[in-house]
């Protein structure tokens, strides 16, 4: 009898097996924007994305840019605890 398996572990290795690393869990730190960070945070988030480990967002409010830049490494810290492995390095306000 096979080892049964989640849809989250079955779509990681599908990924992986194509090269695509952390495909999984950064689309679920996208989709759990809200979640991560909050929704005064979120809702003033226009853009998010994620690629090769750096976190790349638009953000509406400019004290906002400047206090998250003050706080990236928890904001890192944070994103990574929620997807329960390191899958940001950096993060780029625009």
């Amino acid at each position: 009898m096979k080892e049964e398996k989640s849809i989250k572990d079955l779509l990681n290795s599908v990924f992986k097996s194509y090269n695509q690393g952390y495909k999984y869990e950064e689309t679920s730190v996208i989709n759990s924007w809200d979640q991560i960070v909050g929704s005064m945070i979120a809702k003033n988030t226009s853009k998010i994305f994620i690629n090769k480990k750096v976190l790349y967002l638009t953000l509406s409010s400019p004290a906002l840019k400047n206090e998250l830049r003050y706080h990236k490494l928890v904001l890192i810290d944070k994103i990574n605890d929620f997807a329960e492995q390191k899958i940001i390095n950096d993060i780029n306000f625009y």
